[in-house]
C-alpha cells in the first residue's frame, strides 16, 4: 500500500511540474510571446491556413464524451498562439480546469493538442506583427443526425 501512495504522489508532482502535460492543465510548446503581437481575431485577415489536420480521437472516447454529456463537457476547447514561422505554440486547454478532473476530458485534450501542434499558417506581407495570441478552437463531440 505504501508503494501505491508513493506512485500517486510522484505522478501528481510530475504533472504539476511539467509544462508539457497539457492534459493536466500544462502548456504544450511554451514560448514567450514577442513584444509586438496581434490578437488572433485581428491576425486572421493577415494569414492563411496551410495545414490543419484533425485530431485522431479514439472512437470509444468520442462515444463516451457523447453519452456523458449531461455530467461533463461534450467539447474540447483549446487555446494556442501562432508564431512568425506559422507554427503553433502555447497550446493549452481553454475551458474550466476543473473539467480536467474527468478522465475522458483529459484523454481528449492530448490528441487535440498534438493535432494543433501540427497546424501550419502562412503570414501575408500586410501583417503589422507576425505573432498571434489567443487563438482558439473547439472539438465538438455531439452526434450528428
Amino acid at each position: 500500500m505504501r508503494l501505491v501512495g508513493v506512485v500517486v504522489v510522484g505522478l501528481c508532482a510530475s504533472a504539476c511540474a511539467s509544462q508539457n502535460l497539457v492534459h493536466f492543465g500544462g502548456i504544450l510548446n511554451p514560448v514567450v510571446p514577442p513584444g509586438a503581437t496581434l490578437r488572433c481575431s485581428e491576425a486572421h485577415e493577415h494569414m492563411t491556413i496551410v495545414d490543419r489536420p484533425t485530431p485522431d480521437f479514439p472512437e470509444e472516447l468520442a462515444y463516451f464524451m457523447y453519452i456523458n454529456q449531461s455530467s461533463g463537457p461534450r467539447e474540447i476547447h483549446m487555446l494556442f498562439d501562432i508564431g512568425p514561422d506559422g507554427t503553433t505554440s502555447n497550446i493549452r486547454y481553454g475551458a474550466d480546469i476543473e473539467d480536467l478532473d474527468h478522465g475522458a476530458t483529459r484523454d481528449a485534450v492530448q490528441p487535440a493538442a498534438r493535432a494543433i501542434e501540427t497546424w501550419r499558417y502562412a503570414w501575408n506581407d500586410t501583417a503589422p506583427a507576425r505573432y498571434a495570441t489567443g487563438c482558439e478552437t473547439r472539438f465538438d463531440f455531439a452526434m450528428r443526425g
